[in-house]
């Protein structure tokens, strides 16, 4: 379950009423549990000022704190070995109490017409992340066109927490991205956007706590060192008259280590009223798996030297579907003081795949213009 509850003044996303040149900001608080008893609270901040020359800079941030449950289980029961084994986090002498880890991390944005630059920072007890990013476009045919290219460079630094039960010390990883976006107006009421996307990884790509059965022996999970990940995607948007809007996309996946995925959804929305509108969304996604995941592992050494406890390399199929409501006071109540400054709104959403996971997800927000 997911609750989300924010307290701020005009949030990212949200259509604002006051000048462009106003600074803005926005505050979030996320809570989140699974079926897991994992919880997260996440507390996030946007803000936005205006620069000189047509220029702006924005900043967010959140502070994430996350709790993992300790084992409920009988020690040395099969239920706790089978726990302790693919725990996600150190566990030594520490799997019968809770565990909790902080994250917080800010994102800076310089952009003017046409081109932005950004740098982004995380930092957590035993990982350090960093990237790099620009971005330009331009607009062609009467601004009927618009052409987007990005890059970006990621540096992270790695230092598993000590523990018995982690084998190898410091470790680092590296990310190069760059995609490629077009949108195009093909009427008045239809839009098409569509890009691909490369990634390049290079470094520690599995969990440093986690461990696999093979072979009738506890090993470390050992994913490869080098990945290289291609997308592409479509989506078009159709407005109607009657004040709705539909939008289909499709996505396509494919990476060097064996995973072939495939996603397509719908959206709805739909003026209920002047202030207020909904949304329902459907969401399919399936994939193939990683040609070095197994269910069971007969030798040690995995499938070359590799080996995987991650159901997200196993093969899979999920389904979401979602629902919101989304309520403008500014234009419901425009005459009150109190209340134009509002806007409130509710999001659910159900996920469940075929790995015998699922997930309620329910957000309500509150947002005050100034």
């Amino acid at each position: 379950m997911v609750l989300v509850v924010g307290l701020g003044a005009l949030g990212a996303g949200v259509a604002c009423a006051s000048p462009s040149d106003e600074p803005r900001g926005g505050s979030l608080l996320r809570l989140f549990n699974d079926s897991q008893n994992v919880s997260v609270r996440s507390m996030m901040g946007d803000y936005r000022f205006t620069l000189p020359r047509d220029q702006a800079l924005t900043l967010h941030w959140n502070n994430e704190r996350v709790l993992i449950p300790a084992i409920d289980a009988p020690v040395g029961s099969t239920e706790a070995v089978d726990a302790i084994t693919t725990a996600s986090r150190p566990i030594s002498g520490d799997a019968y109490r809770d565990f909790i880890k902080v994250r917080n991390e800010v994102t800076t944005t310089l952009s003017r017409p046409h081109l932005a630059l950004d740098y982004y920072y995380s930092t957590e007890s035993d990982y350090l992340g960093q990237q790099l990013g620009v971005r330009v476009d331009r607009d062609f045919r009467g601004e009927q066109f618009n052409l987007s290219l990005g890059t970006s460079f990621g540096w992270d630094a790695i230092s598993p927490l000590a523990d018995d039960d982690t084998p190898g010390g410091d470790d680092t990883k590296n990310t190069f991205h760059v995609n490629a976006v077009a949108t195009q107006v093909l009427s008045p009421a239809t839009l098409l956007r569509y890009g691909v996307e490369y990634n390049v990884v290079n470094g520690l790509q599995h969990n440093p706590y986690r461990n696999v059965f093979a072979g009738g022996s506890i090993v470390p999970e050992r994913h490869p060192d080098h990945r290289e990940r291609r997308d592409a995607f479509v989506r078009v948007s159709q407005y109607f008259e009657n004040r709705s809007s539909l939008r289909f996309n499709y996505r396509m996946y494919q990476d060097d280590w064996g995973i072939f995925s495939h996603e397509t959804g719908a959206r709805l929305s739909q003026y209920v009223t002047s202030g207020l509108f909904a949304r329902y969304e459907y969401r399919w996604y399936s994939q193939t798996a990683a040609t070095f995941h197994r269910d069971l592992y007969t030798s040690a050494g995995g499938i070359g030297g590799l080996r995987s406890g991650d159901y997200r390399m196993d093969a899979l199929s999920s389904h979401l579907f979602g629902f919101s409501l989304d309520l403008d006071m500014g234009v419901m109540a425009a005459q009150v003081p109190g209340l134009r400054r509002l806007g409130m709104r509710l999001d659910y959403e159900r996920y469940f795949n075929s790995n015998n996971y699922s997930a309620n997800i329910l957000e309500s927000g509150l947002e005050f213009r100034f």
